[in-house]
């Protein structure tokens, strides 16, 4: 069997799901989850376990094709899941149209909880031409969905010199934004920046030396995080997608959100506060929640993982 993605804070997630099997669950809430971020399948895959249903959505047509082999792999039922590419910024109108082959009291469909893991799968890191990773040599794309018009190369080509700025900053807080616009923008007037290596160089010709000592994450961490953020519109996309959602869970249907970066984090956190006020729910999660060091030591990746969780009353 070929290697998945480990799912991040998976049991942990999956627990504040508190899933009704088909057993116990009402017939309104009919035990259907929604995986708003289907990756490789593994938080799924463990509803799945204990007796849920999903309904699994992904941007990624490369990710629909593997899960679909996984689940067969597992043997896992047909009856138990419907895929679907779609971005989950479209998720009410996804998650309720007619392929999914589901019986629906009335017009509307009553899920009993949804997740949103917002991380990166291995896949999309390890896949050269994907251009998501700066270890990687690969064309500058960095869309989730390749149907997408815009690439991270085409930003590289036009933004100007301020434009370029703003970005790093904004998306990628980062904190020599303007002499990375510089660089950048000097760089491509003798040649033009194409490829993630490319990119990568120029960036650690500009900041490598001023970097505190120490410093964990690549040069290039935060600009490839802005660049990929600006191409699929990630921010806008997460908001959308949460006011979605709650107007499709059933009551006592909680959400769980895993963010890996301070901009995601803040906006669940912010709109799960607005929801509490709003007398929508309650928000379970004071604090997020991080990865055990165990965890983190298994997979590194999970170091910056934040999971907080909603309750619709």
């Amino acid at each position: 069997m070929e290697g998945y993605h480990s799912s991040v804070l998976l049991k942990e997630a999956v627990d504040a799901l508190n899933i009704r099997d088909a057993c116990h669950a009402s017939e309104r809430y009919g035990a259907w989850y929604l995986d708003c971020t289907l990756g490789d399948g593994g938080h799924s895959i463990e509803i799945i376990s204990r007796e849920g249903k999903v309904i699994g959505i992904d941007v990624d047509p490369q990710a629909l094709e593997r899960v679909q082999r996984r689940f067969k792999d597992l043997r896992i039922s047909s009856d138990k899941f419907r895929l679907i590419q779609g971005n989950f910024r479209n998720i009410e109108s996804l998650a309720q149209t007619d392929i999914l082959g589901i019986e629906i009291a009335g017009a509307k469909l009553d899920l009993a909880g949804a997740i949103f893991d917002l991380g990166f799968s291995r896949l999309q890191l390890e896949s050269p031409e994907r251009g998501f990773s700066f270890s990687k040599m690969g064309p500058l794309d960095m869309r989730m969905d390749p149907a997408l018009e815009v690439r991270a190369l085409d930003l590289i080509k036009v933004l100007s010199r301020k434009e370029l700025h703003e970005l790093f900053s904004s998306l990628g807080e980062e904190k020599y934004s303007a002499r990375l616009a510089d660089a950048l923008v000097s760089a491509r007037e003798v040649k033009p920046v194409t490829t993630t290596k490319e990119l990568a160089d120029v960036i650690v010709r500009a900041v490598g030396r001023v970097r505190a000592v120490g410093e964990k994450i690549h040069p290039a961490t935060r600009v490839f995080q802005a660049l990929r953020i600006a191409v699929n519109d990630e921010l806008a996309a997460l908001s959308e997608g949460l006011n979605q959602v709650v107007k499709l869970i059933a009551e006592d249907g909680r959400i769980v959100v895993i963010s890996f970066h301070s901009l995601e984090d803040r906006i669940v956190k912010n709109t799960f506060k607005e929801w509490e006020v709003k007398r929508i729910g309650q928000v379970l999660t004071k604090k997020p929640v991080g990865p055990t060091k165990k965890e983190i030591q298994e997979n590194p990746r999970s170091r910056s993982a934040k999971m907080r969780v909603f309750e619709k009353l």
